[in-house]
Protein backbone atom coordinates (compact mmCIF):
# COMPACT_ATOMS: atom_id res chain seq x y z
CA UNK A 1 0.00 0.00 0.00
CA UNK A 2 1.68 3.35 -0.86
CA UNK A 3 2.24 5.83 1.79
CA UNK A 4 2.06 9.76 1.60
CA UNK A 5 4.15 11.78 4.18
CA UNK A 6 2.41 14.56 5.48
CA UNK A 7 5.94 15.49 7.43
CA UNK A 8 6.64 16.53 10.99
CA UNK A 9 4.17 18.84 12.53
CA UNK A 10 4.74 21.52 14.97
CA UNK A 11 3.08 20.99 18.54
CA UNK A 12 0.92 23.15 19.70
CA UNK A 13 0.00 22.88 23.56
CA UNK A 14 -3.46 24.20 24.58
CA UNK A 15 -3.99 23.54 28.41
CA UNK A 16 -6.56 24.83 31.31
CA UNK A 17 -10.39 24.64 30.80
CA UNK A 18 -12.89 23.18 29.27
CA UNK A 19 -12.42 25.73 26.26
CA UNK A 20 -9.55 23.87 25.06
CA UNK A 21 -11.82 21.14 23.69
CA UNK A 22 -12.64 22.29 20.49
CA UNK A 23 -8.67 22.16 19.62
CA UNK A 24 -8.49 18.29 20.50
CA UNK A 25 -6.29 17.15 17.43
CA UNK A 26 -6.45 19.67 14.76
CA UNK A 27 -4.05 19.39 11.93
CA UNK A 28 -3.36 22.17 10.23
CA UNK A 29 -0.80 24.40 7.91
CA UNK A 30 -0.36 28.15 8.25
CA UNK A 31 2.38 30.42 7.44
CA UNK A 32 4.12 31.77 4.95
CA UNK A 33 6.04 28.08 4.52
CA UNK A 34 2.78 26.17 5.14
CA UNK A 35 4.30 24.62 8.19
CA UNK A 36 2.49 21.51 10.06
CA UNK A 37 1.04 22.07 13.46
CA UNK A 38 -1.20 19.78 15.49
CA UNK A 39 -3.17 20.64 18.06
CA UNK A 40 -2.41 18.39 21.65
CA UNK A 41 -4.61 19.72 24.56
CA UNK A 42 -4.75 18.54 28.18
CA UNK A 43 -8.58 19.47 29.84
CA UNK A 44 -7.97 20.52 33.16
CA UNK A 45 -11.05 20.82 35.02
CA UNK A 46 -10.19 21.09 38.39
CA UNK A 47 -7.32 23.58 37.70
CA UNK A 48 -8.45 27.68 38.09
CA UNK A 49 -6.63 30.69 37.88
CA UNK A 50 -6.77 30.75 41.93
CA UNK A 51 -5.29 27.57 42.34
CA UNK A 52 -2.61 27.56 39.39
CA UNK A 53 0.45 28.28 41.74
CA UNK A 54 0.76 28.64 45.73
CA UNK A 55 3.03 30.86 45.98
CA UNK A 56 3.28 30.14 49.74
CA UNK A 57 4.33 26.62 49.07
CA UNK A 58 6.00 28.09 45.82
CA UNK A 59 4.17 24.95 43.68
CA UNK A 60 1.74 24.40 40.94
CA UNK A 61 -1.28 22.33 40.64
CA UNK A 62 -0.49 18.62 40.60
CA UNK A 63 -2.81 18.28 37.69
CA UNK A 64 -1.07 20.81 35.81
CA UNK A 65 2.14 19.08 36.70
CA UNK A 66 1.20 15.59 35.61
CA UNK A 67 -0.06 17.17 32.56
CA UNK A 68 3.36 19.16 31.58
CA UNK A 69 4.42 15.44 32.66
CA UNK A 70 2.48 13.25 30.37
CA UNK A 71 3.21 15.61 27.58
CA UNK A 72 7.57 15.27 28.01
CA UNK A 73 7.20 18.96 28.45
CA UNK A 74 8.97 18.38 31.95
CA UNK A 75 11.54 15.82 33.24
CA UNK A 76 10.75 13.51 36.48
CA UNK A 77 12.72 16.21 38.44
CA UNK A 78 10.31 19.25 36.97
CA UNK A 79 12.72 20.24 35.12
CA UNK A 80 11.82 21.63 31.44
CA UNK A 81 12.58 19.03 29.03
CA UNK A 82 14.03 21.41 26.22
CA UNK A 83 16.38 22.43 28.50
CA UNK A 84 17.95 19.09 28.99
CA UNK A 85 21.47 18.36 27.85
CA UNK A 86 21.27 14.04 28.23
CA UNK A 87 22.55 12.09 25.70
CA UNK A 88 19.21 10.99 24.71
CA UNK A 89 17.97 14.77 23.46
CA UNK A 90 21.08 16.08 22.03
CA UNK A 91 21.27 13.09 19.57
CA UNK A 92 17.26 12.75 18.84
CA UNK A 93 17.48 16.45 18.49
CA UNK A 94 20.38 15.49 15.68
CA UNK A 95 18.89 12.58 13.82
CA UNK A 96 15.59 13.99 13.94
CA UNK A 97 17.00 17.56 12.22
CA UNK A 98 15.18 18.68 14.91
CA UNK A 99 15.38 22.47 17.24
CA UNK A 100 14.93 21.99 19.99
CA UNK A 101 12.98 24.80 21.54
CA UNK A 102 10.83 25.89 24.14
CA UNK A 103 7.27 24.34 23.37
CA UNK A 104 4.24 26.76 22.01
CA UNK A 105 2.01 26.81 25.37
CA UNK A 106 -1.39 28.06 25.19
CA UNK A 107 -3.03 28.71 28.05
CA UNK A 108 -6.73 28.79 29.04
CA UNK A 109 -7.14 30.06 32.72
CA UNK A 110 -9.73 32.33 34.33
CA UNK A 111 -13.38 31.20 33.36
CA UNK A 112 -13.85 28.62 36.34
CA UNK A 113 -13.00 31.20 38.47
CA UNK A 114 -15.55 33.91 36.80
CA UNK A 115 -18.62 31.11 37.31
CA UNK A 116 -17.61 30.97 41.15
CA UNK A 117 -17.55 34.93 41.01
CA UNK A 118 -20.78 35.39 39.48
CA UNK A 119 -22.59 33.34 42.28
CA UNK A 120 -21.67 36.19 44.88
CA UNK A 121 -23.04 39.12 42.75
CA UNK A 122 -26.23 37.48 41.64
CA UNK A 123 -29.13 40.12 42.06
CA UNK A 124 -25.93 43.37 41.98
CA UNK A 125 -25.04 45.17 39.23
CA UNK A 126 -22.14 47.87 38.03
CA UNK A 127 -20.62 50.17 35.97
CA UNK A 128 -17.75 49.27 33.98
CA UNK A 129 -15.55 52.61 32.74
CA UNK A 130 -15.66 52.95 29.06
CA UNK A 131 -18.80 51.14 28.43
CA UNK A 132 -20.61 51.52 25.21
CA UNK A 133 -22.26 47.91 24.77
CA UNK A 134 -24.24 46.54 28.47
CA UNK A 135 -25.09 49.92 30.62
CA UNK A 136 -26.19 49.59 34.24
CA UNK A 137 -29.48 48.28 36.06
CA UNK A 138 -30.41 50.65 38.68
CA UNK A 139 -33.27 48.40 40.08
CA UNK A 140 -30.35 46.03 40.77
CA UNK A 141 -28.11 46.49 43.84
CA UNK A 142 -24.87 48.75 43.07
CA UNK A 143 -21.22 47.58 43.77
CA UNK A 144 -18.43 49.57 43.36
CA UNK A 145 -16.29 49.23 40.22
CA UNK A 146 -13.16 49.16 42.48
CA UNK A 147 -14.67 46.38 44.67
CA UNK A 148 -15.24 44.02 41.80
CA UNK A 149 -11.55 44.81 40.39
CA UNK A 150 -9.73 44.12 43.26
CA UNK A 151 -11.86 40.95 43.95
CA UNK A 152 -10.82 39.67 40.36
CA UNK A 153 -7.23 40.89 40.54
CA UNK A 154 -7.08 38.38 43.73
CA UNK A 155 -8.57 35.50 42.10
CA UNK A 156 -5.76 36.16 38.96
CA UNK A 157 -2.86 36.60 41.27
CA UNK A 158 -2.30 33.17 41.46
CA UNK A 159 -2.44 32.39 38.12
CA UNK A 160 -0.32 35.79 37.18
CA UNK A 161 2.53 34.32 39.23
CA UNK A 162 2.71 31.06 37.54
CA UNK A 163 3.05 32.99 34.51
CA UNK A 164 6.12 34.52 35.80
CA UNK A 165 7.65 31.63 37.12
CA UNK A 166 6.99 29.21 34.36
CA UNK A 167 8.71 32.03 31.75
CA UNK A 168 11.67 32.40 33.90
CA UNK A 169 12.16 28.25 34.31
CA UNK A 170 12.33 28.61 30.07
CA UNK A 171 9.18 28.55 28.94
CA UNK A 172 9.37 31.53 26.81
CA UNK A 173 6.87 30.53 24.18
CA UNK A 174 4.18 31.04 26.51
CA UNK A 175 1.01 32.42 25.25
CA UNK A 176 -2.90 33.03 27.52
CA UNK A 177 -5.78 32.33 25.66
CA UNK A 178 -8.85 35.55 26.34
CA UNK A 179 -11.26 34.25 28.09
CA UNK A 180 -14.62 34.47 25.41
CA UNK A 181 -17.22 36.81 24.45
CA UNK A 182 -20.60 35.60 25.78
CA UNK A 183 -23.96 34.95 24.72
CA UNK A 184 -26.67 37.97 24.12
CA UNK A 185 -29.17 35.20 24.57
CA UNK A 186 -31.02 35.33 28.10
CA UNK A 187 -32.25 31.34 27.85
CA UNK A 188 -28.60 30.36 27.04
CA UNK A 189 -26.97 32.46 29.72
CA UNK A 190 -29.83 31.15 32.64
CA UNK A 191 -28.86 28.02 31.90
CA UNK A 192 -25.03 28.34 33.05
CA UNK A 193 -24.82 31.26 35.65
CA UNK A 194 -27.90 33.18 37.76
CA UNK A 195 -26.02 36.49 37.03
CA UNK A 196 -28.01 39.33 34.30
CA UNK A 197 -25.76 38.23 30.86
CA UNK A 198 -24.65 41.82 30.54
CA UNK A 199 -23.11 41.49 34.68
CA UNK A 200 -21.41 38.03 33.25
CA UNK A 201 -20.07 39.66 30.09
CA UNK A 202 -18.79 42.97 31.93
CA UNK A 203 -17.09 40.63 34.73
CA UNK A 204 -15.42 38.59 31.76
CA UNK A 205 -14.33 42.02 30.15
CA UNK A 206 -12.46 42.78 33.44
CA UNK A 207 -11.04 39.76 33.26
CA UNK A 208 -9.86 39.74 29.92
CA UNK A 209 -8.41 43.13 30.86
CA UNK A 210 -6.29 42.05 34.10
CA UNK A 211 -5.04 39.48 31.99
CA UNK A 212 -4.05 41.31 29.40
CA UNK A 213 -2.51 43.96 31.51
CA UNK A 214 -0.63 41.39 33.20
CA UNK A 215 0.56 39.59 30.06
CA UNK A 216 1.89 42.72 28.31
CA UNK A 217 3.69 43.80 31.77
CA UNK A 218 5.73 39.72 31.72
CA UNK A 219 6.22 39.91 27.79
CA UNK A 220 3.51 37.14 27.40
CA UNK A 221 1.55 37.67 24.50
CA UNK A 222 -2.44 37.40 24.67
CA UNK A 223 -4.53 36.00 22.48
CA UNK A 224 -7.80 38.23 21.89
CA UNK A 225 -10.36 36.67 19.65
CA UNK A 226 -12.88 38.97 20.73
CA UNK A 227 -12.95 41.33 17.34
CA UNK A 228 -13.21 38.62 15.40
CA UNK A 229 -15.90 36.89 17.03
CA UNK A 230 -18.84 39.49 18.86
CA UNK A 231 -20.19 42.86 18.65
CA UNK A 232 -21.92 44.90 20.67
CA UNK A 233 -20.34 43.52 23.27
CA UNK A 234 -21.77 39.82 22.97
CA UNK A 235 -20.47 36.70 21.06
CA UNK A 236 -21.76 36.76 17.66
CA UNK A 237 -24.56 33.30 17.27
CA UNK A 238 -22.58 31.70 14.77
CA UNK A 239 -19.63 31.10 17.35
CA UNK A 240 -22.08 30.62 20.10
CA UNK A 241 -22.07 26.30 20.79
CA UNK A 242 -23.78 26.45 24.16
CA UNK A 243 -24.32 29.94 25.73
CA UNK A 244 -20.86 28.52 27.18
CA UNK A 245 -18.43 27.01 24.86
CA UNK A 246 -17.14 28.41 20.96
CA UNK A 247 -17.87 26.75 17.47
CA UNK A 248 -14.81 24.76 15.42
CA UNK A 249 -15.05 28.25 13.73
CA UNK A 250 -13.72 30.28 16.31
CA UNK A 251 -11.02 27.82 17.06
CA UNK A 252 -9.41 28.52 13.79
CA UNK A 253 -9.65 32.23 14.29
CA UNK A 254 -7.87 31.43 17.75
CA UNK A 255 -5.11 29.48 15.72
CA UNK A 256 -4.55 32.12 13.33
CA UNK A 257 -3.60 34.68 16.25
CA UNK A 258 -1.79 31.56 17.95
CA UNK A 259 0.13 31.25 14.87
CA UNK A 260 0.86 34.57 13.95
CA UNK A 261 2.06 35.65 17.23
CA UNK A 262 4.56 32.33 17.89
CA UNK A 263 6.02 34.27 14.52
CA UNK A 264 6.05 37.57 15.28
CA UNK A 265 7.06 37.17 19.40
CA UNK A 266 10.55 35.27 19.10
CA UNK A 267 12.67 38.09 21.38
CA UNK A 268 14.30 36.46 24.04
CA UNK A 269 13.07 32.79 23.15
CA UNK A 270 16.07 31.49 22.02
CA UNK A 271 17.02 28.03 24.36
CA UNK A 272 20.04 29.69 26.62
CA UNK A 273 21.12 25.96 27.68
CA UNK A 274 21.74 25.04 24.07
CA UNK A 275 23.71 28.67 23.57
CA UNK A 276 25.65 27.21 26.45
CA UNK A 277 26.48 24.41 25.64
CA UNK A 278 27.67 25.70 22.00
CA UNK A 279 29.44 28.13 23.70
CA UNK A 280 31.73 25.47 25.96
CA UNK A 281 31.56 23.46 22.34
CA UNK A 282 33.09 26.00 20.64
CA UNK A 283 36.55 26.65 19.59
CA UNK A 284 38.43 28.75 21.43
CA UNK A 285 39.21 32.37 19.17
CA UNK A 286 42.62 31.22 18.80
CA UNK A 287 41.71 27.85 17.55
CA UNK A 288 39.30 28.82 15.46
CA UNK A 289 40.86 28.97 11.93
CA UNK A 290 42.88 26.02 11.44
CA UNK A 291 44.41 25.70 15.00
CA UNK A 292 46.99 28.62 13.64
CA UNK A 293 47.13 30.64 16.82
CA UNK A 294 46.98 34.82 15.48
CA UNK A 295 50.72 35.34 16.07
CA UNK A 296 52.06 33.04 13.14
CA UNK A 297 50.26 35.08 10.95
CA UNK A 298 50.57 38.47 12.48
CA UNK A 299 53.63 38.26 14.26
CA UNK A 300 53.69 39.11 18.12
CA UNK A 301 54.87 42.98 17.52
CA UNK A 302 51.15 43.22 15.78
CA UNK A 303 49.21 41.48 18.04
CA UNK A 304 50.75 42.98 20.80
CA UNK A 305 49.62 46.43 19.17
CA UNK A 306 45.91 44.76 18.13
CA UNK A 307 45.44 43.80 21.73
CA UNK A 308 46.29 47.43 22.58
CA UNK A 309 43.84 48.91 20.49
CA UNK A 310 40.71 47.09 22.22
CA UNK A 311 39.24 48.76 24.82
CA UNK A 312 36.55 47.85 27.83
CA UNK A 313 35.34 51.23 28.60
CA UNK A 314 32.50 49.25 30.58
CA UNK A 315 31.14 45.86 32.01
CA UNK A 316 29.61 43.75 29.22
CA UNK A 317 30.96 46.14 26.76
CA UNK A 318 34.35 45.79 24.25
CA UNK A 319 35.20 48.99 21.61
CA UNK A 320 37.84 49.18 18.88
CA UNK A 321 38.26 52.03 15.69
CA UNK A 322 38.81 49.50 12.44
CA UNK A 323 41.47 50.69 10.71
CA UNK A 324 40.46 49.94 6.86
CA UNK A 325 37.61 52.19 5.13
CA UNK A 326 34.32 51.30 5.85
CA UNK A 327 31.89 53.69 3.87
CA UNK A 328 31.45 51.02 1.30
CA UNK A 329 29.15 49.26 3.76
CA UNK A 330 26.83 51.77 3.48
CA UNK A 331 23.87 51.20 1.12
CA UNK A 332 22.63 53.80 -0.77
CA UNK A 333 19.90 55.87 1.37
CA UNK A 334 16.78 54.38 -1.15
CA UNK A 335 17.67 51.22 0.06
CA UNK A 336 16.64 51.81 3.62
CA UNK A 337 13.54 50.06 4.51
CA UNK A 338 11.10 50.52 7.64
CA UNK A 339 9.52 47.08 7.22
CA UNK A 340 11.46 43.40 7.25
CA UNK A 341 11.72 42.08 3.67
CA UNK A 342 11.42 38.22 5.08
CA UNK A 343 8.34 36.90 6.21
CA UNK A 344 8.18 36.28 10.52
CA UNK A 345 9.87 33.17 11.27
CA UNK A 346 9.68 30.76 14.67
CA UNK A 347 13.15 29.28 14.24
CA UNK A 348 14.71 32.61 14.88
CA UNK A 349 14.60 35.31 17.72
CA UNK A 350 13.80 38.96 15.80
CA UNK A 351 13.56 42.56 17.40
CA UNK A 352 10.28 42.82 18.96
CA UNK A 353 7.23 44.69 16.70
CA UNK A 354 7.48 48.19 16.09
CA UNK A 355 10.42 48.76 18.76
CA UNK A 356 12.85 49.80 15.77
CA UNK A 357 10.79 53.30 15.46
CA UNK A 358 12.11 55.45 12.84
CA UNK A 359 14.87 53.13 12.29
CA UNK A 360 15.00 51.63 8.19
CA UNK A 361 17.35 49.15 7.23
CA UNK A 362 18.97 46.87 3.86
CA UNK A 363 19.65 44.38 2.70
CA UNK A 364 23.63 44.35 1.67
CA UNK A 365 25.08 43.56 -1.43
CA UNK A 366 27.18 40.25 -1.93
CA UNK A 367 29.75 41.97 -1.66
CA UNK A 368 29.24 44.07 1.11
CA UNK A 369 28.87 40.96 2.57
CA UNK A 370 32.00 39.42 1.65
CA UNK A 371 34.23 43.04 2.52
CA UNK A 372 32.34 42.34 6.14
CA UNK A 373 33.35 38.81 6.83
CA UNK A 374 36.78 40.29 5.61
CA UNK A 375 37.15 43.31 8.08
CA UNK A 376 35.88 40.90 11.48
CA UNK A 377 38.00 37.91 10.59
CA UNK A 378 41.15 39.30 11.38
CA UNK A 379 43.01 42.28 13.03
CA UNK A 380 41.30 44.20 15.25
CA UNK A 381 37.85 43.37 13.87
CA UNK A 382 38.13 39.80 15.36
CA UNK A 383 39.72 40.57 18.45
CA UNK A 384 37.03 43.18 19.50
CA UNK A 385 34.20 40.83 18.97
CA UNK A 386 35.94 38.01 20.85
CA UNK A 387 37.53 40.90 23.70
CA UNK A 388 34.94 39.55 26.09
CA UNK A 389 34.57 35.82 25.11
CA UNK A 390 36.85 33.13 25.31
CA UNK A 391 34.83 31.19 22.47
CA UNK A 392 34.78 31.47 19.04
CA UNK A 393 31.59 33.31 17.49
CA UNK A 394 30.29 34.14 13.87
CA UNK A 395 27.98 36.87 12.46
CA UNK A 396 24.54 36.01 12.57
CA UNK A 397 22.77 38.82 11.26
CA UNK A 398 24.38 41.64 9.77
CA UNK A 399 21.77 44.48 9.17
CA UNK A 400 23.28 47.94 7.34
CA UNK A 401 20.96 50.67 9.49
CA UNK A 402 20.18 54.38 8.65
CA UNK A 403 17.77 56.87 11.26
CA UNK A 404 17.32 60.32 10.03
CA UNK A 405 18.42 63.46 11.92
CA UNK A 406 15.61 64.81 13.71
CA UNK A 407 13.94 61.79 15.14
CA UNK A 408 13.62 60.78 18.49
CA UNK A 409 16.35 59.13 20.81
CA UNK A 410 15.71 54.96 20.21
CA UNK A 411 17.11 51.94 22.74
CA UNK A 412 17.79 48.90 20.81
CA UNK A 413 15.58 45.80 22.13
CA UNK A 414 17.45 44.47 25.46
CA UNK A 415 17.81 40.81 25.73
CA UNK A 416 16.76 39.62 29.41
CA UNK A 417 19.00 36.56 28.88
CA UNK A 418 21.96 36.51 26.72
CA UNK A 419 23.56 33.61 27.26
CA UNK A 420 26.31 32.70 24.56
CA UNK A 421 25.03 35.81 22.39
CA UNK A 422 26.26 39.45 21.89
CA UNK A 423 25.29 41.95 20.15
CA UNK A 424 27.89 44.56 18.10
CA UNK A 425 27.67 48.09 16.64
CA UNK A 426 29.64 49.59 13.76
CA UNK A 427 29.54 53.32 13.05
CA UNK A 428 29.44 53.71 9.39
CA UNK A 429 28.84 57.89 9.13
CA UNK A 430 26.94 60.63 10.61
CA UNK A 431 26.62 63.05 13.40
CA UNK A 432 24.32 61.56 15.64
CA UNK A 433 25.53 59.95 19.15
CA UNK A 434 25.79 56.18 19.81
CA UNK A 435 25.81 55.25 23.18
CA UNK A 436 24.94 52.48 25.77
CA UNK A 437 23.66 52.71 29.11
CA UNK A 438 22.72 50.46 32.03
CA UNK A 439 19.44 48.71 32.50
CA UNK A 440 18.88 51.09 35.08
CA UNK A 441 19.76 54.06 32.90
CA UNK A 442 23.16 55.22 33.68
CA UNK A 443 25.45 55.98 31.24
CA UNK A 444 28.50 53.33 30.60
CA UNK A 445 30.05 54.51 26.87
CA UNK A 446 29.78 57.23 24.40
CA UNK A 447 31.11 55.43 21.04
CA UNK A 448 33.05 57.36 18.78
CA UNK A 449 31.76 59.58 15.62
CA UNK A 450 34.13 58.30 13.39
CA UNK A 451 33.72 56.00 10.84
CA UNK A 452 34.85 52.37 11.92
CA UNK A 453 34.17 52.78 15.53
CA UNK A 454 33.09 49.04 16.74
CA UNK A 455 31.76 47.94 20.09
CA UNK A 456 30.23 44.38 21.09
CA UNK A 457 28.16 44.54 23.95
CA UNK A 458 26.16 42.26 26.31
CA UNK A 459 22.24 43.15 25.04
CA UNK A 460 21.29 41.98 29.10
CA UNK A 461 23.75 43.68 30.42
CA UNK A 462 23.85 47.30 28.44
CA UNK A 463 21.37 48.96 25.84
CA UNK A 464 22.57 50.65 23.17
CA UNK A 465 20.76 54.21 22.72
CA UNK A 466 20.62 55.94 19.34
CA UNK A 467 20.38 59.58 19.40
CA UNK A 468 20.14 61.48 16.10
CA UNK A 469 19.07 64.94 17.01
CA UNK A 470 22.18 66.38 16.00
CA UNK A 471 22.20 64.22 12.60
CA UNK A 472 21.82 61.15 10.96
CA UNK A 473 23.30 57.85 11.89
CA UNK A 474 24.52 55.17 9.38
CA UNK A 475 25.78 52.07 11.55
CA UNK A 476 25.62 48.00 10.52
CA UNK A 477 23.38 46.34 13.48
CA UNK A 478 25.52 42.84 14.40
CA UNK A 479 24.35 39.78 16.07
CA UNK A 480 27.27 37.33 17.10
CA UNK A 481 26.58 33.43 18.19
CA UNK A 482 29.07 30.74 18.65
CA UNK A 483 30.81 29.14 15.87
CA UNK A 484 29.79 25.56 15.11
CA UNK A 485 32.27 23.23 14.56
CA UNK A 486 33.38 22.68 11.15
CA UNK A 487 31.65 26.10 10.29
CA UNK A 488 33.45 28.66 8.97
CA UNK A 489 33.17 32.54 10.33
CA UNK A 490 30.12 34.16 8.21
CA UNK A 491 28.73 36.81 7.85
CA UNK A 492 25.19 36.02 7.57
CA UNK A 493 21.98 38.87 6.53
CA UNK A 494 19.17 37.51 8.42
CA UNK A 495 17.19 40.68 7.68
CA UNK A 496 15.35 41.75 11.43
CA UNK A 497 16.34 38.30 12.53
CA UNK A 498 19.50 37.95 15.35
CA UNK A 499 19.90 35.11 15.79
CA UNK A 500 18.52 31.08 15.50
CA UNK A 501 16.31 29.87 18.69
CA UNK A 502 18.37 26.41 18.44
CA UNK A 503 22.15 26.99 17.97
CA UNK A 504 22.49 23.41 16.30
CA UNK A 505 19.56 23.06 14.29
CA UNK A 506 17.65 26.28 11.87
CA UNK A 507 16.78 27.72 9.04
CA UNK A 508 18.55 29.64 6.44
CA UNK A 509 15.90 30.22 3.83
CA UNK A 510 16.09 33.69 2.08
CA UNK A 511 19.13 34.34 3.72
CA UNK A 512 22.26 35.64 2.63
CA UNK A 513 26.06 34.98 3.33
CA UNK A 514 29.53 35.19 3.06
CA UNK A 515 30.77 32.19 2.42
CA UNK A 516 27.34 31.29 0.92
CA UNK A 517 25.32 28.18 2.81
CA UNK A 518 25.77 25.00 1.50
CA UNK A 519 21.38 25.02 1.83
CA UNK A 520 18.88 25.98 3.05
CA UNK A 521 19.15 23.97 6.53
CA UNK A 522 21.96 24.52 9.19
CA UNK A 523 22.65 21.20 10.89
CA UNK A 524 25.12 21.05 13.72
CA UNK A 525 26.06 18.30 15.83
CA UNK A 526 25.89 18.69 19.31
CA UNK A 527 28.48 16.79 22.12
CA UNK A 528 27.20 14.54 24.61
CA UNK A 529 28.36 16.68 27.61
CA UNK A 530 26.25 15.25 30.52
Amino acid sequence: MPLTMLGTPSPIYLIGESHTLIFRNLLFRAGANDQLFQCRIRFLPHVMAQNFFQQASNAFHPDLLEAFRGEELLRANLAPSHLSLDGATISGAWMEKRAVVAPALVLCIGDLDLHHLYGQFAGYDFELPDDVHYGVDRSLRPVAYATLLAQVEKLLAPFIAGLRMLRAAGFTRMLVHCVPPRTSDDVATKRWTKVHKSVRAKLTVMANQVLARECAANGIPFIDIWPETSKDGYLLPEFDLDGMHLTAAAAHISLDKIVTSLHENTWDAQNNTRYLHAANQAKRPAQADNDVPPQTANGAEADRAIAAAVAHPASGICIGQLTAPVQALQAPREHYRATAQLSPRMDWSATPQGSRGALHSAQPSAEQLELAAQLLSQGIGQAVLHGAVDYAMTVSSFRPSFIAAGNGPLLLARATQADGVRKAVLRLGGEGTIGFASADGNVLHVMSAAPGALAVYDPAVAVCLLDPRAGDISLVEIALTPRGAGQPFRVVWSDLNEWPLDPFQYSVTGMIAHPPFDGEQVTIRALTMV
